[in-house]
C-alpha cells in the first residue's frame, strides 16, 4: 500500500483504535535538507566507528548499529545509560547533538504526542521520575520524551521480521528512513502479523508497536542506500517505576501486597494493551495538533 507522504495515515483495529502511523514527512521546504544533513552525518559517524561483530550481525538484519540512552534489561540492576567505546561514544554523541537528528526526534516525539496521547503521557511520567530518582542518568533529547534510539549506519538497513521484545509491550517505536533508494521498488515496511507491505519513502516516519508488531523490509538495489534513525521505551523502566523504583524480586520480598497487585495487574494485562491505543474519538477531545 501507498502511505508516508505529507499526508498522515492510520492503521485501525477493529475498534477504530490507533495501532499505527504513517506519519509521513512535515509539509516543510526544509525538511529535505534535514533528512539529507542527518544522513550525511550518520555516515560519517559510521566511518568513525568501530563495531563488533555482534554490531553487525544480529537478529534484526545484517548491518551496523548501535542504541544510546538509558535501558533497563537484559541483566542490569538499576536503570542506567548504553554504554560504548570511547570512540564509538564519541561518534554518536556528535550525532546526537546534531540539529538535522534533533529534528527528527523532536519529530518522532510530536507524532507520538498527537496520535498516541496516552502512551507520550506515560513515557514523559516515567521518564519524569527516572530524572528525580536517578539525576546522573543521561537522556538524548530534550525535545523527545523516548528513552532511547538507535542509529541503523546502513548502508543497507534492511531488517529481517521480527519484534523488538525489550521494548514496552503497548508502546509505540518512532522510525525514521533515511537514505537514496526508490521506495516504489524497496525498502517497504512490512507488517507480517497485518498482512501489510507499505511504502516507506526515505526522510518519512512511521509509529508502530514493535513489540507486539512483527515487522521488517524489503530489500533495495545495491546501487541504493538506506539508514534508519529509531526511537522506543524500554518496558524495564515503565516497572521499574511501577514497582516503587524496585526489581519484581525486591517487591516480592519488601511488599508482598503490592507484589500481589502488580501480579493481578500483569494478569489484565491484554485489557491494558488496548487501553493505550488511542480512538479518533479521544484525540477529538481537545489534544494537541501541532505535529511539526
Amino acid at each position: 500500500m501507498e502511505g508516508c507522504g505529507s499526508t498522515p495515515h492510520v492503521l485501525l483495529d477493529n475498534h477504530k483504535r490507533i495501532v499505527g502511523v504513517l506519519a509521513g514527512r512535515p509539509k516543510d521546504d526544509s525538511w529535505r535538507d534535514t533528512t539529507r544533513a542527518a544522513c550525511d552525518a550518520m555516515e560519517q559517524a559510521r566511518g568513525q566507528c568501530i563495531f563488533r561483530d555482534t554490531d553487525v550481525e544480529h537478529r534484526r538484519g545484517s548491518y551496523p548499529c548501535l542504541a544510546v540512552g538509558v535501558s533497563y534489561g537484559g541483566g542490569q540492576q538499576i536503570p542506567g545509560n548504553l554504554l560504548h567505546s570511547k570512540r564509538n561514544q564519541t561518534a554518536v554523541q556528535s550525532l546526537l547533538c546534531h540539529k538535522a537528528i534533533q529534528r527528527l526526534a523532536g519529530f518522532g516525539n510530536n507524532i507520538l504526542r498527537h496520535y498516541s496521547p496516552k502512551v507520550h503521557e506515560l513515557y514523559a511520567n516515567t521518564k519524569t521520575a527516572l530524572v528525580d530518582k536517578h539525576p546522573k542518568l543521561k537522556w538524548n533529547f530534550r525535545n523527545s520524551v523516548f528513552a532511547a534510539a538507535t542509529f541503523n549506519f546502513g548502508p543497507a538497513t534492511v531488517t529481517y521480521g521480527h519484534t523488538d521484545n525489550g521494548n514496552f509491550a503497548t508502546g509505540m517505536c518512532s522510525i525514521t528512513a533515511l537514505g537514496n533508494y526508490d521506495p516504489t521498488k524497496g525498502g517497504h515496511l512490512v507488517l507480517f502479523d497485518l498482512g501489510l507491505v507499505i511504502e516507506f519513502p526515505p526522510g518519512s516516519t512511521i509509529l508502530i508497536p514493535s513489540a507486539i508488531l512483527r515487522h521488517g523490509n524489503i530489500t533495495i538495489s545495491s546501487r541504493e542506500k538506506r539508514l534508519s534513525f529509531t526511537q522506543y521505551f524500554a518496558g524495564g523502566l515503565v516497572r521499574w517505576v511501577r514497582y516503587g523504583f524496585r526489581t519484581a524480586d525486591g517487591l516480592k520480598k519488601e511488599s508482598p501486597e503490592e507484589w500481589h497487585a502488580a501480579k493481578v495487574e500483569r494478569e489484565n494485562r491484554v485489557q491494558e494493551a488496548a487501553s493505550y491505543f488511542s480512538t479518533f474519538r479521544e484525540l477529538y477531545q481537545g489534544v494537541n495538533t501541532d505535529t511539526e
